[in-house]
């Protein structure tokens, strides 16, 4: 879904989509996958909340979110 690539003009990482839009931008590796893996896991949160309040809403007709 994402990935680290380093920018060869800057030497800076970008976080980036599958599409290549940039999520992200850090001067060091270490600092980009830990800022890719906290993207996914607020990604994972975010979609855990949606599909309960919908849930709450709507019932068993949300099955379940992709």
């Amino acid at each position: 879904m994402i990935e680290v690539v380093q920018d060869d003009e800057t030497g800076h990482f970008r976080i980036v989509t599958f599409r290549g839009e940039t999520l992200g931008l850090t001067t060091t590796r270490a600092a980009a996958n830990d800022l890719a893996e906290l993207m996914l896991e607020a990604w994972e949160e975010a979609m855990s909340a949606a599909a309960a309040r919908a849930r709450m809403k709507h019932g068993a007709a949300v099955i379940e979110p992709r």
